[in-house]
């Protein structure tokens, strides 16, 4: 987990940072077949996002391994 992601985390209350947590495990297990996940065109790549109610996670696919780009609110990450 980086930083960004720890620090992010740190902020938040314990129900979200839970439900978080928990959708974060799940992505790392099967980072294609989760609901809420689109694939962003602007960046390129193979960007995905992942929504988790009003936090965003930007990820992308490298060797079958989940790197995070980027996790924020909504209005934030964008």
């Amino acid at each position: 987990m980086t930083s960004k992601v720890a620090k992010f985390l740190k902020l938040l209350d314990l129900d979200t940072r839970r439900r978080l947590v928990a959708k974060l495990i799940d992505l790392k297990m099967n980072p294609y077949g989760m609901k809420g996940v689109k694939k962003i065109k602007a960046f390129g790549r193979n960007v995905y996002r992942l929504r988790v109610g009003k936090i965003r996670i930007i990820y992308v696919i490298v060797d079958n391994k989940v790197e995070i780009l980027d996790i924020d609110f909504r209005g934030n990450v964008y």
